[in-house]
């Protein structure tokens, strides 16, 4: 029996107005530990960092992070062993279903990543918990929580639970935002710099909707 965690973010908007701005797909990627080790190198690396004198937020934001941050957080993640997953959605195939709100949407991409994932991370008598970062939209916090609860229990019924976390305080779901930029960027941009940090760890990538 084993400890399994998985953390997760999405990246990409709500948006289906294709305005320029807007992304043009909506990802979630997720980081798998078990007896998370991530969360004491990431901290150790924040506490080095500010020894250093470089300029750091609050919590690690790989959006936000200076070049040289993003740097040593990159270094940080291919060095863990850590596994990635991710799901991404192209956002012009969504059907109307899955548009008409937020909520929806967040959900739908979830269950998809973790009916995949799950299985494969996690046997019958491990203890499973999943975290996921709260998210700035009109959703509420409380249905949010309510929804990762539903799609956790439906994927895996017995020993699991699940949280929606403030990122800033939790070094694994900052890990995920890191992974998923870096996803992003590639499919975004066709930028594959940060990808290549942390390729070797990549497990999937799914896009659904493809046909």
């Amino acid at each position: 029996m084993a400890r399994v965690e998985i953390a997760g973010d999405e990246s990409g908007d709500f948006s289906f107005s294709g305005k320029a701005g807007g992304s043009r797909y909506f990802i979630v990627t997720t980081v798998t530990m078990v007896e998370n080790l991530i969360e004491h190198q990431l901290l150790n690396l924040r506490r080095e960092l500010m020894r250093s004198g470089a300029g750091l937020g609050n919590g690690f934001h790989a959006y936000n992070d200076s070049p040289a941050v993003r740097s040593a957080v990159l270094r940080e993640i291919a060095a863990s062993g850590l596994r990635i997953d991710s799901t991404i959605i192209p956002k012009s195939r969504v059907g109307a279903d899955l548009r008409r709100s937020n909520l929806r949407l967040w959900q739908f991409t979830w269950l998809m990543h973790l009916q995949r994932v799950v299985p494969r991370v996690a046997r019958r008598d491990d203890d499973l918990m999943v975290v996921a970062a709260s998210i700035r939209t009109q959703m509420r916090a409380g249905a949010v929580d309510t929804a990762l609860r539903e799609i956790v229990g439906q994927v895996r019924a017995q020993r699991s639970i699940a949280h929606i976390v403030n990122a800033n305080a939790d070094m694994a779901v900052q890990a995920a935002d890191y992974c998923g930029w870096a996803i992003q960027r590639k499919w975004e941009r066709g930028d594959f710099r940060a990808h290549g940090a942390i390729r070797h760890l990549i497990r999937s990538e799914e896009v659904l909707f493809e046909r």
